[in-house]
């Protein structure tokens, strides 16, 4: 299934919920919802994945995610104590964050790798002001990571740094380099990167690597904007099944 977050969700986490806890080396353990104190932390044993205890230490942050009806749910926690009882671990979570929904995407996601910066966001910037990373004046990217995969409503990134759910960034996107048709006619330096605002639906652990996989939600897009992201998702596929059925 193709997922997308959406976040300001009423969903709560209850007693007797089975969860999986996702820990910052993206390692995903089952467990459940013990107790809770009025208002205030979660009691969870401290589960075991393969036979393996969970490494857990206060003031760690965990993802938990739940599941309802509607859907599956996931919200970041502090571990704020740890205790023993009858031989048995046990931790008291916080939740720090609104439960994000997961739930089916909106558009076609094709798989492509290619570089992009990510800066803070600024309105002069939204309103067309280029982004010059080496020039005079210059205003200098959070960071430069790789894309896992692009659709026309959104992208997923896979960064060094953790962001914010809902916290809005410019993005700098040079996809011709994911072509390699296009890198040998030499057309990067002619073709300006395409700059669109997206705000932050998810950013959770990636695996046992310490990146994160980031998804974003692009906004404020002109007619032509979309156009031209929709056709280069056309011409990527395209090109990547052509590519399959000649190998």
């Amino acid at each position: 299934m193709i997922e997308i977050e959406h976040s300001n969700t009423d969903e709560i986490i209850v007693v007797g919920d089975k969860v999986d806890i996702v820990v910052q080396m993206g390692l995903v353990y089952r467990a459940m919802i013990e107790d809770r104190l009025e208002n205030g932390p979660f009691l969870i044993a401290v589960p075991s994945r393969k036979g393996v205890p969970m490494t857990v230490y206060q003031n760690d942050d965990i993802y938990l995610v739940f599941y309802r009806e509607t859907g599956r749910y996931i919200a970041q926690m502090k571990v704020m104590a740890l205790e023993k009882r009858g031989g048995m671990r046990y931790m008291w979570v916080l939740q720090k964050s609104k439960a994000q929904k997961n739930q089916r995407r909106d558009a076609f996601r094709l798989a492509v790798s290619f570089n992009v910066q990510i800066y803070n966001y600024m309105e002069d910037m939204e309103r067309g002001l280029a982004v010059y990373p080496e020039g005079e004046g210059s205003i200098l990217a959070l960071e430069t990571v790789n894309s896992r995969d692009i659709s026309v409503t959104g992208i997923a990134l896979l960064t060094k740094n953790e962001y914010v759910l809902e916290d809005r960034y410019i993005l700098e996107m040079h996809m011709e380099a994911a072509n390699p048709v296009v890198r040998a006619r030499e057309v990067i330096e002619a073709t300006p990167p395409l700059q669109l605002t997206a705000t932050v639906k998810r950013c959770i652990p990636w695996r046992t690597s310490k990146l994160f996989n980031t998804g974003m939600h692009f906004i404020g897009m002109t007619h032509e904007m979309s156009e031209g992201l929709a056709k280069y998702v056309l011409t990527e596929q395209q090109r990547q099944i052509k590519k399959r059925r000649l190998s």
